[in-house]
């Protein structure tokens, strides 16, 4: 399910329109249809979009306020009376006939707003639903389960409350009972027709419940946009668990910490490294760890490497290097098998699964396209093993393109099938530091009884406009570098003669891939040194590589940049710490010092020595790992940091 899908104007009498919430409440427009949105077209008119379209703005003002307001000259009414006799009131769930949203098709309205224009006319405003089985695989197709389709627009770092639908009366069908519930199906499923879920779709009996039965709503799917000019462009999707506090009878409400607790046992408050003691932290597990980019900038965050597992044994000296953490050398179907009997609970998972086949570069078919594809697939199972807190994943933007769709609908259903919350979007990396213009699909996901993070803002801007920094540049990632250090070899890399046309040092690279490809130094006279490489994309001075040329420029190109890493990551262990009540995250950063996980051995070929004048060396842009070893008890709550939540 592509991220980027349209939303069409459209006019007919009585029909459904896409209403932002600000227009309701300005008084200085009419209650004119042309106020309104429309929010799809009938079902049978022919839907064709492509990823280049846009949602239209045209026809409403862009900003948004509460849904609850009013057009201007409306009156609200506490009811409406259907002609078949059927009253009408808010928070009821209607069925309409079915009409098409951008991507999804809409047959129900939960009703937030029930109006009257001067002409009399009365309308039904809410918001729209649709079938769980309708929505391309991303949710698990069980029958009466429906989910929230929400469009927010995004003003700045703020999001404005979700657009509404405005629904005519001659669309309505009939009014239908609704259970809002954040349970996950496998343990209280509230849906009294569960048994039904094994009788085929052309069965009456089938047709009758999906007719007539309560319909069930576990789920909301957020379509994120910023307006521009006139239109806007989807920039994030997510598909989140309706939360507890949502849950409005208490006989659908569960507990989140017993959700977590039914899920992976419980939560440590504060991590679950070191619990009730000086120096706890959270633990990430790395998958398809490669050469340690993403372990490397979450330690720099203040985790405790828990683990990692990758099956390519180029990369596993590199990795045993710099970490001491446990490496499991295999597959991830390897991996489950040898640890059946054993309990791994990390907070934090990481998947990095190979990203060839769908890569827009990837144009040929490759003897490893399906080995690709079957890692991708096997995230759903380790995600099943070690049961975390919270995920996330890096992957090639190119799953997002139209040819590979199925691809990332089934991901997300891989997702969504256990019970986690998952956002996702395409980050130009340059904003979290990196000095490229490389463009990477992220995904984080929150396991059931959890919340679900958002993304961290960003840290760099092309202009530094906002508070933010200016774009690390090609000069500024590899400043540090000095004549003798570490793989920065410069005789012994490929010079040009005659020169190469110069490249502009104090602005971004193009993306570092795994073979190097025309990138070379900004004078033109020479090609990168691996430690160049490295630096740029994002790897620390200190980070140790093993290898011959080829295998270390790919191990770079494979990796998930450390220093944007760290900024995720970051990001990820002040949302625990926050939603465990912790306060304080350590002490002041110290970007003078690199701290080592006592676990970690430490010989003296290992030992970097860093001046105040140096600071560059760290991840080549002058950020060095903190010393995040102190975990503060909130006062306010009266509570211990170190007890299970549960």
């Amino acid at each position: 399910m592509p991220p980027s899908r349209a939303l069409r104007r459209h006019t007919s009498d009585g029909g459904v329109q896409f209403l932002n919430s600000r227009t309701f409440a300005r008084n200085s427009r009419s209650s004119s249809v042309e106020s309104s949105v429309t929010a799809g077209r009938e079902a049978s008119e022919p839907a064709e979009y492509r990823d280049d379209e846009v949602i239209d703005l045209d026809a409403y003002e862009a900003d948004l306020a509460s849904p609850g307001l009013l057009q201007a000259g409306e009156l609200p009414l506490e009811s409406f009376r259907l002609a078949c006799g059927t009253v009408i009131r808010r928070e009821d769930l209607i069925q309409i006939r079915p009409f098409s949203l951008g991507a999804y098709k809409v047959e129900f309205v939960l009703v937030k707003i029930i109006a009257q224009d001067r002409a009399g006319t009365k309308k039904i405003r809410g918001v729209p639903l649709a079938r769980s089985r309708t929505l391309a695989g991303t949710l698990p197709k069980k029958i009466n389960e429906i989910s929230m389709i929400l469009h927010v627009q995004r003003l700045g770092n703020v999001a404005a409350q979700p657009h509404l639908v405005d629904v005519g009366p001659g669309l309505i069908e009939e009014r239908r009972t609704l259970i809002l519930t954040n349970s996950l199906y496998r343990d209280q499923p509230y849906n009294p027709w569960a048994s039904f879920q094994n009788i085929e779709e052309g069965d009456p009996r089938r047709r009758m419940v999906e007719l007539h039965g309560h319909l069930v709503c576990r789920w909301k799917l957020v379509i994120y946009f910023t307006p521009h000019g006139r239109t806007g462009r989807p920039e994030e999707t997510a598909f989140e668990r309706v939360l507890e506090s949502e849950v409005r009878q208490q006989q659908h409400r569960e507990s989140e910490g017993l959700i977590c607790e039914r899920w992976r046992g419980g939560r440590i408050r504060g991590g679950s490294w070191r619990p009730n003691a000086f120096g706890q932290k959270y633990t990430l597990f790395d998958s398809f760890s490669g050469a340690g980019g993403v372990s490397r900038g979450a330690q720099s965050s203040g985790f405790h490497i828990q683990g990692a597992v990758d099956k390519s044994p180029e990369v596993w000296d590199t990795y045993r290097l710099n970490f001491s953490t446990e490496l499991f050398k295999m597959s991830i179907d390897e991996f489950i098998l040898a640890t059946r009997d054993r309990i791994i609970r990390p907070d934090v998972l990481h998947l990095s699964p190979p990203c060839q086949f769908f890569s827009p570069a990837h144009t040929h078919v490759s003897a490893n396209d399906d080995t690709n594809i079957f890692a991708l697939f096997s995230c759903h199972t380790l995600i099943d093993k070690l049961r975390p807190r919270l995920i996330t994943l890096e992957q090639t933007f190119g799953i997002t393109h139209d040819r590979h769709g199925h691809y990332l609908s089934r991901l997300i259903g891989d997702f969504t099938e256990l019970g986690y919350s998952v956002r996702w979007k395409i980050v130009r990396l340059a904003a979290w530091g990196l000095a490229q213009s490389r463009k990477r699909l992220i995904m984080i996901a929150a396991g059931p009884g959890e919340r679900l993070p958002p993304f961290p803002d960003d840290t760099h801007s092309e202009t530094g406009a906002g508070g933010l920094k200016r774009f690390t540049t090609v000069r500024q990632a590899i400043s540090g570098l000095r004549r003798g250090d570490d793989l920065h070899n410069v005789a012994s890399t490929k010079h040009h003669y005659p020169p190469r046309p110069r490249l502009n040092a104090d602005g971004l690279m193009g993306t570092i891939t795994t073979g190097g490809g025309e990138a070379y130094y900004p004078d033109g006279t020479r090609d990168f040194t691996l430690r160049e490489y490295a630096c740029l994309q994002g790897f620390p001075q200190n980070h140790r590589f093993s290898g011959n040329i080829t295998s270390i420029r790919r191990q770079i190109g494979n990796a998930f940049p450390p220093n944007t890493v760290q900024v995720l990551y970051r990001h990820l262990n002040d949302w625990l710490l926050k939603e465990d009540g912790i306060s304080g995250v350590g002490p002041p950063r110290n970007t003078h010092v690199v701290t080592v996980d006592d676990d970690d051995v430490v010989d003296s070929e290992d030992v970097m020595e860093v001046s105040r004048g140096s600071q560059q060396s760290s991840f080549g842009v002058g950020s060095l790992p903190e010393m995040e070893d102190i975990i503060a008890i909130d006062a306010a709550s009266g509570s211990s940091a170190f007890i299970d939540l549960t």
